[in-house]
């Protein structure tokens, strides 16, 4: 109870909150908690951990959730492409996996190494992964071997499942996605596929949602493949591209990483200064032109 009490003063809540929530705690029966549904959520090094740098990162993940969610961000409709717009919203940017009649919606972020895709990716499931009351399932996409060992893990440690030794990887994956299928509003959930470089090569040996487990999901991916890849592969119409920082944000970014200071920021004054000898440099660069 202390600690139950201690974390929820530490996350903001009023007294009478905390008061509300160990009530409800201490109301819950050992039928009700073996009843409850486990659902699937990273944890540990399951996914990355959020780098203690970020910057300009939010602005980001806001286009994310808006591509993702329309102007519905966290209703519990789901609206098809008959309506107006993909599923959880219209006006978005994303696609409707596959084609018409499914309703996972399909959104890439992408862009060469090192830009900041995973990172996006991270924080929008820790900033936006409650809205999945299906579970958010995280998933190494950098090669099929690594795509199959974290269906795995999510099928064993996350859910719970036992697997059979007879059972193979095909055989877990289907499961998972049956698992998906069943799914009803407002059950979305989120499937995520970090450095999916080669999509075709994932769907091919079977590891994107079918058709008929389309529904009611979000489909986010990270990966350096272009835009007709990304097009042919999963019918994403407009990934969100990422490039590198502008001089100001990436200044601000080995600010903190030298000094260890993750609110950091550049002295207005001294990029200024710096701004217009690159502006004067180049100018010349011109004239010698």
């Amino acid at each position: 109870e202390r600690a139950l009490r201690d974390e929820g003063i530490a996350a903001g809540l009023a007294p009478a909150a905390v008061d509300a929530m160990i009530a409800a705690f201490k109301g819950v029966t050992l039928s009700t908690l073996r009843a409850a549904e486990r659902v699937p959520y990273p944890h540990g090094d399951a996914m990355p951990s959020r780098p203690p740098t970020l910057v300009g990162v939010e602005s980001r993940v806001a286009e994310v959730a808006a591509r993702l969610w329309g102007d519905g961000i966290g209703e519990g409709e789901v609206r098809g492409e008959d309506e107006g717009g993909a599923a959880g919203g219209a006006g978005g940017s994303a696609t409707t996996h596959a084609g018409a009649g499914r309703v996972a919606v399909t959104q890439a972020v992408a862009g060469m190494g090192g830009v900041g895709k995973t990172t996006v990716a991270v924080v929008y499931v820790l900033t936006h992964g409650g809205l999945y009351r299906r579970g958010v399932l995280w998933v190494d996409a950098s090669s099929v071997d690594r795509a199959i060992a974290a269906y795995r893990r999510i099928a064993v440690v996350e859910l719970g499942w036992e697997v059979e030794e007879s059972e193979s990887d095909g055989d877990v994956v289907r499961r998972l996605f049956a698992y998906l299928r069943e799914a009803a509003a407002p059950q979305r959930w989120l499937l995520v596929l970090d450095n999916a470089d080669d999509p075709a090569a994932l769907e091919a040996a079977g590891l994107i949602p079918p058709d008929d487990a389309c529904r009611n999901g979000h489909l986010l991916l990270t990966s350096r493949a272009g835009d007709d890849v990304l097009a042919s592969a999963l019918h994403v119409a407009a990934p969100l591209r990422l490039s590198t920082l502008p001089l100001r944000q990436a200044a601000t970014v080995l600010l903190r990483v030298a000094t260890g200071e993750a609110a950091a920021e550049v002295d207005e004054g001294v990029m200024a200064e710096r701004e217009g000898a690159t502006h004067a440099a180049d100018d010349d660069d011109d004239d010698d032109d």
